[in-house]
C-alpha cells in the first residue's frame, strides 16, 4: 500500500469539490476528521499484521 499522510488524504477526500467546499467550509474539517478516521484504522491494522506475523511467522500468514 502506498504511504498515504493526513493532508493527502484529505486532498484526495475533496478532490472535485472546490465549488462545495467555498460554499460549506465545515466539508474541509468534516474531510480532515474523516482522513484521521481512516489513518487511526489504517494503523491499526497494521499493528494487527504485524502481531500475526510474529505469532505464526510470515508463511503461514501469507497462504
Amino acid at each position: 500500500m502506498a504511504y498515504l499522510d493526513r493532508e493527502r488524504l484529505v486532498e484526495l477526500l475533496l478532490r472535485d469539490l472546490d465549488r462545495e467546499v467555498e460554499r460549506h467550509p465545515e466539508l474541509r474539517s468534516f474531510a480532515e476528521r474523516v482522513a484521521e478516521t481512516i489513518l487511526a484504522a489504517l494503523a491499526a491494522h497494521e499493528r494487527r499484521l504485524h502481531q500475526v506475523s510474529a505469532e505464526f511467522g510470515e508463511e503461514e500468514r501469507n497462504g
